[in-house]
């Protein structure tokens, strides 16, 4: 902002003490932007920021959580003395947006409460920067003055700074992979974003504009006035103005952990802000020193404080550990001074659960709200010595898991929006991340027991996938999913115990690959009963399957099929086995192509329930494998396309899905199909013959805790001992679900009662409508 004169006019309309105000930009130190990605701050300072996914204390394992911690550690003993580290913690609304089901119906009613509901709730998104900032050599800037090296030298230094910073910012990314850090560029708007919280507390995204302005005269958008112990942020109304409080740490724990201060992690508007600059190992070695040699002079007590520092002069000799100058505060904003008091002791609360002390500022509340501005290193007024490893501790890179982005969901958008236990909004998908087209694996395993409410969520998904406009094919147990498939438009029938199916193989399965699948699924089909087939039958069956394709269609039944085979030379073996699949046979009303078809794959939304045929393993194999090809021949358009099994681990378990599903699988996947499995114990899966082929297959699993549940047994879905151990607890009648997709997970509340009557259609069972 250009400086204005003060004229004898101004002065006489001014109030009065106006001329003792003073610009808010003033006392922020960011000038523009040195690069792309570099600001310069009015010192000479140079900033570089990341933001951090971070790890997700409830679903990482602890070992990953100290492993970040530690590297952390390194990451600020590593410091030159001429750096600083900056960390914000923001806490804001949001309101998660995805498309909405555009459709009338039953889906698009479903969605509309669920967003109604998702509103209501409040949900929180907490965002981790962490800013690393170079400061010029004292000595260089007054060496350059007296040399007269002038605009070019300065220029030269400045270049210097950049690439250390440059050296350093890399150096930290790497080290701190695991957190999936993203450097922030001008293009950036987080960046600023983050940087206009610190100045009033909420989340604005922005780029910076093109103009003479400097950064701060860009974020310094509103008048802020102190009051007692708290600030007013005054906004275009009373509705917009915002009430703000500092509380700062003054006093440490005895110890820290990775998640120390995990309470702080509160669902309200804060910003949680830290700095670190190293000490020089010779002056923190020898502040170390003189505090023992002090509690020795005066004979204190405290032997286990003379402990921890005799051990931190050694970590600091040996280099095991850096110190430096460390502040910490946490700025809230509210509506108004009651609600802020309000957040102000639940924020005092959790420092004290944490074993450490909290003061809401008054008269230092001025520098603390200017310290937490990156580069305003004088305004540190509670500034303490600690090492880099209480730091790294304090630090703690951890935020939950957002899910998937529009950006990175194959199929365009997430599937639904579920709040999690921390309060966050959990974009949910079936897909391993992935640009919009990509066909990266969606395959499924939703696990509970009797009663979870594993039915109603899966048709509560089946209900939001709608906004995607998917293809659906349901196979069902116990008719558990009748309910909602007809509430969505789709189709629904029964496979009955010796009614014809109107499944015919012979007549569908006459092109080159139709063949080939055809001449294995019989040799499979006749040789579960009798034994395998020799040379010779296999021969001779893949001649007669070859002389069908080219029979006239009226021939090509079961029937006519099973008389070509009379003319091998085989004691007639073939026939005879080929006998209970044709029309008077055992199994003759499976493939005669009588009946109407049960599976109806012209609908967008389609289900069969399998009940009656679901204890007949080789009626059930042979219907379902044929029934998977037909699914096969459908999906060649590429349309996305979701398959529900329920209870996929008996459906699976055989010898004949063992040796190819998971060939099968992957040609879903580049088919664009995601298949979903429902099952009620991860041991149904793992010791089903076909239970590798899934565990291996599959990108997400969402698991109901269950008492009943043991670690070994949820050992084969690869989750972490966090994972684990909420699993295995009672979930106390909540809906609370842990979702995994790839490497990263989510615990949710999958509690749907908000739906109100939709609930009912969601819980299944069959409904009044005939077996159409």
């Amino acid at each position: 902002m250009l400086d204005l004169r003060s004229t004898l006019g101004l002065r006489a309309v001014a109030p009065r003490g106006a001329a003792r105000e003073q610009a808010l930009s003033g006392f922020l130190p960011w000038l523009c932007f040195a690069r792309k990605d570099v600001i310069l701050l009015r010192d000479g300072d140079v900033m570089g920021s990341f933001l951090v996914e971070g790890l997700d204390p409830l679903t990482a394992e602890h070992a990953a959580i100290s492993d970040l911690s530690e590297a952390m550690s390194r990451c600020a003993a590593e410091l030159p003395p001429d750096a600083a580290l900056y960390i914000h913690r923001l806490s804001h609304p949001e309101t998660p947006e995805v498309p909405a089901v555009s459709a009338d119906g039953f889906a698009a009613e479903l969605d509309a409460a669920w967003r109604a509901h998702l509103r209501s709730l409040g949900l929180r998104r907490r965002r981790v920067m962490v800013s690393v900032l170079l400061r010029p050599a004292k000595a260089a800037g007054l060496r350059t003055r007296l040399t007269g090296g002038g605009v070019p030298a300065q220029r030269a230094a400045l270049a210097k700074r950049i690439a250390r910073l440059d050296e350093i910012m890399g150096h930290m990314q790497a080290v701190l992979a695991v957190a999936g850090p993203r450097r922030l560029t001008r293009e950036s708007p987080e960046w600023l974003g983050m940087l206009g919280a610190t100045v009033s507390g909420a989340w604005r995204p922005r780029v910076h504009p093109l103009g003479l302005a400097t950064i701060a005269d860009s974020l310094a958008t509103s008048d802020l006035h102190f009051r007692g112990d708290g600030f007013t942020l005054p906004g275009l109304d009373a509705a917009e103005t915002r009430f703000g409080a500092m509380v700062t740490l003054k006093a440490y724990p005895a110890q820290t952990t990775p998640c120390a201060l995990a309470g702080l992690d509160l669902p309200e508007d804060t910003l949680l802000s830290q700095s670190y600059t190293p000490i020089n190992p010779y002056d923190a070695l020898a502040r170390i020193q003189r505090t023992l040699r002090q509690m020795r002079a005066a004979d204190d007590a405290a032997r286990s404080l003379a402990l921890q520092l005799e051990e931190a002069a050694d970590d600091l000799a040996s280099g095991r550990a850096g110190f430096g100058l460390h502040h910490l505060s946490i700025m809230a904003t509210a509506e108004s001074p009651a609600r802020l008091d309000e957040i102000a002791t639940q924020i005092r609360g959790a420092v004290q659960a944490a074993g450490a002390g909290a003061v809401r500022e008054s008269i230092g509340a001025r520098a603390a709200y200017f310290a937490q501005a990156p580069g305003n290193y004088g305004f540190r007024a509670r500034a303490a010595m600690i090492s880099s490893g209480n730091f790294a501790d304090l630090a703690a890179l951890h935020a939950p898991c957002p899910g998937s982005s529009a950006d990175a969901s194959p199929w365009g958008a997430p599937v639904a929006v579920l709040p999690t236990l921390s309060h966050e909004a959990y974009r949910f998908g079936f897909h391993l991340p992935g640009a919009p087209g990509d066909r990266t694996v969606g395959h499924a395993l939703v696990i509970g027991r009797t009663g979870s409410g594993k039915s109603a969520s899966m048709a509560f998904l089946m209900a939001q996938m709608q906004r995607l406009s998917p293809r659906i094919l349901v196979f069902d147990k116990d008719r558990g999913l009748e309910s909602p498939v007809r509430a969505m438009g789709g189709s629904y029938a029964a496979i009955r115990m010796g009614a014809p199916t109107g499944f015919n193989p012979f007549a569908t399965e006459t092109d080159a690959h139709g063949c080939a699948w055809l001449a294995d699924w019989l040799e499979a089909l006749l040789s579960r009963e009798d034994g395998p087939l020799s040379a010779q039958q296999r021969e001779a069956l893949t001649q007669t399957v070859e002389a069908n394709a080219h029979t006239a269609p009226a021939l090509q039944t079961a029937d006519h099929f099973r008389a070509a085979l009379r003319g091998i030379d085989d004691g007639g073996d073939l026939f005879t086995r080929m006998g209970r699949w044709a029309p008077g046979g055992q199994y003759g009303w499976l493939f005669a192509g009588e009946g109407e078809d049960a599976l109806d794959l012209a609908s967008d939304i389609s289900g069969v329930d399998l009940t009656e045929i679901f204890d007949a393993p080789a009626i059930r194999t042979a219907w379902l494998s044929y029934a998977f090809r037909l699914v096969e021949r459908m999906v060649e358009d590429g349309r996305p396309t979701l398959i529900v099994l329920d209870e996929a681990w008996k459906l699976l378990d055989d010898g004949y899905f063992e040796a190819r599903l998971k060939d099968w699988m992957l040609t879903m996947r580049k088919k664009n199909v995601a298949l979903v499995m429902l099952t009620q114990r991860v041991s149904h899966v793992a010791e089903s013959r076909a239970g590798g082929s899934i565990l291996e297959s599959i990108a997400t699993t969402l698991v109901f805790p269950s008492s009943r549940f043991t670690a070994a047994e949820l050992a084969p879905l690869g989750l972490s001992d966090a994972e684990t151990a909420f699993l295995t607890q009672s979930p106390g009648g909540r809906r609370f679900a842990a979702i995994r997709t790839g490497d990263r997970g989510a615990l949710v509340d999958l509690d749907l009662a908000a739906l109100g009557p939709l609930l009912a259609v969601l819980g299944g069972g069959p409904s009044r409508e005939g077996d159409a």
